[in-house]
């Protein structure tokens, strides 16, 4: 029997703390991969039965994310799948560690490449306190169809988290996607994750320090990024017709956001 391949190296960068903001929404392999025993290898590794599949579109794609959140130690498995008829969208919000993070936004004939994460029910409590539920994300259940899991047969519900705020308007009255993740008839606008953040700089602190010092503040400074994210939503963009429904959450333990 063939030796399952360890994934490469780079998707494990060393980061600073403004690499690691910029650097968002980190790369991640077109194929499956698993953490399991203490490595990350290629392909579907541990049994799926029990897990919920969540729709991953920022950085929950990321092996790199997944082992801050987890730990190599943490058995999971994620596949590739297909987004329809959404984009991927700059929410209004900033995480703790200083990215302004995505969320899906409704765009009919879109078509976008993510991935799902299949986590058991421990997991998903931590992954719960991780996005911040019901301050920062919603959790929810897609409607039908909305996403295609590659790799397997799969015909049961598929879960996300989407901004509570909504996205961010970048002064022209729509998102902008993340151009990191490349989207087939999607939202016109894209920025990077630079560009987001250095325009968000720019028009609420545009003289007193660098961009690195700022998101070295957005960090430190938890009310300053509390108060900021609060600004943010006053020009934020709610869907009117959203293709999923809330699902109420109960968690235990201290949500990080």
């Amino acid at each position: 029997m063939k030796k399952p391949r360890v994934l490469s190296k780079k998707y494990f960068p060393h980061l600073d703390y403004y690499e690691k903001a910029i650097s968002y929404p980190y790369l991640a392999p077109p194929k499956s991969f698993s953490f399991i025993n203490g490595e990350c290898l290629e392909g579907i590794h541990v049994s799926l039965k029990k897990r919920k599949p969540i729709l991953s579109v920022g950085s929950n794609r990321a092996p790199f994310q997944l082992n801050n959140k987890f730990s190599l130690n943490e058995n999971l498995c994620v596949t590739p799948a297909t987004l329809y008829d959404s984009d991927v969208a700059f929410s209004a919000s900033i995480s703790a560690y200083g990215s302004v993070p995505a969320t899906q936004w409704p765009v009919k004939g879109a078509k976008v490449k993510l991935n799902v994460l299949w986590l058991n029910d421990k997991q998903l409590e931590i992954m719960h306190l991780s996005e911040g539920i019901g301050i920062a994300y919603n959790f929810v259940e897609l409607n039908e169809g909305s996403v295609l899991i590659n790799d397997i047969n799969y015909n049961g519900p598929i879960y996300g988290y989407i901004s509570i705020n909504g996205v961010y308007d970048f002064d022209n009255k729509s998102p902008a996607r993340l151009s990191e993740l490349k989207s087939l008839n999607g939202i016109f606008e894209s920025k990077s994750e630079f560009e987001a953040i250095n325009y968000i700089k720019n028009k609420f602190q545009p003289y007193e320090m660098s961009i690195r010092n700022w998101v070295r503040k957005l960090i430190s400074d938890k009310n300053y990024r509390i108060e900021l994210i609060r600004k943010m939503s006053k020009t934020s963009i709610i869907p009117k017709k959203p293709p999923w429904k809330i699902i109420e959450v109960r968690i235990n333990g201290n949500n990080i956001y």
